[in-house]
């Protein structure tokens, strides 16, 4: 017997998103864990040159602290962002140089959560 019932769900193209999260959780979100203590590293010592107090920051304004900092100042986000990218190898490069703004978007996304869930280690 055939069906002949039409469906009435969309067709949903997915694959481009897949492609980014898979990318995401195989190679960006090891690579942060890896470099987390560099990360914290170069975080602290920019603070510590700019003469900027974290710990003075109310907790629960903390992390927009941190991402206006990441956003705002391209000298640290360019540092940030040199730390994982210099981990890939050719074939992650070659995936990340064709969407690259939207993988600094999830870099700069992950690293700024990371910082934010790491700020009783941070000492200033």
């Amino acid at each position: 017997m055939q069906d002949n019932r039409v469906s009435i769900r969309p067709v949903l193209n997915l694959s481009s998103v897949q492609e980014e999260e898979n990318f995401q959780n195989t190679t960006l979100r090891p690579i942060l864990k890896l470099q987390n203590d560099l990360i914290m590293s170069v975080f602290l010592h920019f603070c510590k040159k700019q003469k900027i107090v974290m710990s003075k920051i109310a907790k629960e304004h903390f992390q927009q602290e941190v991402t206006a900092l990441i956003k705002k100042n391209a000298v640290l986000r360019n540092q940030l962002l040199g730390i994982i990218i210099g981990q890939f190898t050719q074939e992650e490069f070659a995936i990340y140089v064709e969407k690259d703004t939207e993988f600094n978007k999830r870099i700069l996304s992950m690293m700024g959560k990371r910082i934010y869930d790491n700020q009783q280690e941070l000492s200033f």
